[in-house]
């Protein structure tokens, strides 16, 4: 069964054929019932045990479809345009802009949102949009590594690694390389596209004039009143942010970090004018992948088949920092272009569960985390969120092949893993 469901996976993400993957997943945990892996009883109770995950994506996903409502990131792309003085410099400061921009909402949802709004840039200056393209894709891949609610397979890690303050654990630990990381991935890029940028001619010189602030001035009670997530995300975010890294100090103060974001996400629901919309905006596929998700690898774990992957996967237990951090990075790096990023770190929790990580091995958790999310900059197979934005692309006529992103994508990976396994292993 998890062959079959593993292989359809791998299919669709060469060929571009086939079902897709929440439909793969999906059946692949009906399957489990009749195969005799799992009862009706025992799916239930898992997926009851994978709410909190669930919840909290579902939350992230009305966030981001409120911003994109509320025109918020198409506000940051203008302004983003108006910081590079000369064109040379978009690449930079795009990278940096997204990077961090993804760090605070999803990075799936950012690609979506994202991908139109740097073609409508691209037209409006007179450039080819395939290198804003790839600045995004690598900027959510990079900047996503910093908070658990970055990307989807940082979510899962912090849900079930056990780690007590996960937004506190992934700062200590990913702040520094994801900063040096943002920094030296936008230097390369600057140099790499600066000769695909728009001239510096009047056109680009009305683009940057036309730039607006990055906070508007007056009108704030009005502006609330009709895009109240600008108020609510902006305090959900902190409340998470802050409760967490204040539990890593006082355990008494500790909430869990999804009934934060839900609860931030139903207030939003009942102020938000356009609360129809910003639901049909979710996307409810990438849920149903990961309720299929969870019960497939319970399947997994159940069935003998992770217990049996422990012989053959060179993965060495605690105690073993520096190889450990090599060789779950590298894992991840080959894995995550196999299966996709998400796939591979559930199958790689129990796994690690098994031989012995918890809650007091937080770096091998980070490498697990940040590795699998910089595989995205390998391959285009390498992450849903590549995915995403090859399908977004290709509606509006861009044809994205998968030997450009690995040649534009490689040294970006090349940069960013070199950092983290570094800075990982001498814990920094």
């Amino acid at each position: 069964m998890l062959a079959a469901v593993f292989a359809a996976a791998v299919v669709r993400q060469v060929t571009g054929r086939g079902p897709p993957l929440w439909v793969a997943f999906a059946l692949g945990a009906v399957v489990t019932i009749p195969l005799g892996v799992l009862s009706v009883p025992d799916v239930a109770t898992e997926l009851a045990s994978s709410a909190p995950t669930l919840a909290f994506l579902f939350a992230l996903f009305v966030f981001a479809s409120a911003l994109e409502s509320a025109g918020a990131l198409d506000h940051l792309a203008r302004w983003l345009v108006g910081r590079a003085r000369r064109p040379g410099d978009l690449p930079f400061f795009l990278f940096v802009g997204f990077g961090l921009a993804s760090a605070l909402m999803i990075n799936d949802a950012l690609v979506l949102i994202g991908a139109p709004i740097l073609i409508g840039v691209a037209l409006r200056l007179g450039v080819a949009p395939k290198p804003l393209l790839f600045v995004l894709a690598f900027a959510v891949t990079v900047g996503s590594t910093l908070t658990p609610f970055g990307n989807p397979q940082n979510l899962l890690v912090a849900g079930a690694s056990g780690l007590a303050s996960p937004v506190a654990t992934f700062l200590r630990y990913l702040a520094l390389p994801t900063a040096l990381n943002l920094l030296l991935g936008g230097w390369y890029l600057r140099g790499a596209y600066r000769d695909r940028m728009p001239p510096d001619d009047d056109r680009y010189a009305r683009a940057r004039a036309e730039a607006p602030p990055l906070w508007p001035t007056g009108g704030w009670g009005r502006r609330l009143v009709e895009r109240p997530v600008l108020g609510v995300f902006p305090v959900t975010l902190g409340a998470i942010v802050g409760l967490s890294v204040t539990a890593a100090f006082v355990p008494a103060w500790s909430l869990p970090s999804w009934e934060i974001a839900l609860g931030g996400a139903v207030v939003l629901l009942a102020l938000s004018p356009l609360r129809s919309t910003d639901l049909r905006r979710v996307n409810w596929s990438v849920l149903l992948l990961f309720a299929g998700l969870f019960v497939v690898v319970d399947g997994a774990v159940r069935g003998g088949v992770i217990a049996g992957l422990e012989s053959f996967l060179p993965i060495p237990g605690p105690g073993h920092t520096p190889i450990a951090v090599g060789a779950i990075v590298g894992s991840s790096l080959v894995g995550s272009q196999l299966v996709s990023n998400v796939p591979w770190v559930a199958l790689q929790i129990p796994l690690l569960t098994s031989v012995g990580y918890g809650a007091g091995t937080p770096i091998a958790w980070m490498a697990l985390a940040a590795g699998s999310t910089l595989a995205g900059s390998v391959t285009l197979l390498g992450a849903i969120s590549n995915v995403i934005l090859v399908d977004a692309a290709e509606r509006r006529g861009i044809t994205i092949r998968l030997g450009e992103f690995v040649r534009n994508g490689l040294p970006i990976a090349a940069i960013t893993v070199a950092v983290l396994v570094v800075c990982l292993s001498v814990g920094l």
